[in-house]
């Protein structure tokens, strides 16, 4: 008897896990995880206040590094068309280049200002939980980040 009601319990137990496992792999089938925004908004237990405003500041932050994203991207574009071009001179390649580290430093100097107005924005247990969330971030390497990959054996 002891031993079937185990067996039942357990069972019970399985179906119940796995009923879980498919509602997560159904509702993020790719595993990838959600937009920072909504890691944020867990993480720091935001109010209804509080994301409104987090909204409005994202927006802005976001139509700011896609067009920083933009003229990096047609300066680069600029830079590249010019290869193998024999009419291509120092001074055009140092001017574009001066550019887009320009535009790398504006991106920096954006991104800072993001988190600083989000910080402004939260009270002290939030400001203390943000600040650990950006050192975190900081000590990952972002896409493309990293070491290279080993050179190919030959």
């Amino acid at each position: 008897m002891k031993k079937n009601l185990l067996l039942s319990l357990l069972m019970i137990f399985l179906m119940v896990m796995n009923g879980v496992l498919l509602y997560m792999t159904v509702k993020e089938p790719d595993g990838k995880p959600g937009p920072p925004r909504d890691f944020i908004f867990k993480e720091l237990n935001f109010t209804a206040a509080q994301r409104m405003e987090f909204q409005e500041i994202n927006a802005e932050h976001h139509r700011k590094m896609r067009a920083l994203d933009d003229r990096t991207r047609k300066l680069k574009e600029l830079l590249f068309s010019n290869l193998g071009s024999e009419g291509f001179s120092d001074q055009e390649l140092d001017s574009i280049t001066s550019s887009i580290g320009n535009l790398s430093q504006e991106r920096e100097k954006e991104i800072f200002s993001f988190f600083n107005t989000l910080e402004r924005m939260c009270d002290a247990e939030q400001k203390r939980k943000l600040k650990r969330i950006v050192r975190g971030a900081l000590r990952r390497p972002g896409p493309g980040g990293g070491p290279p990959p080993p050179p190919p054996h030959r």
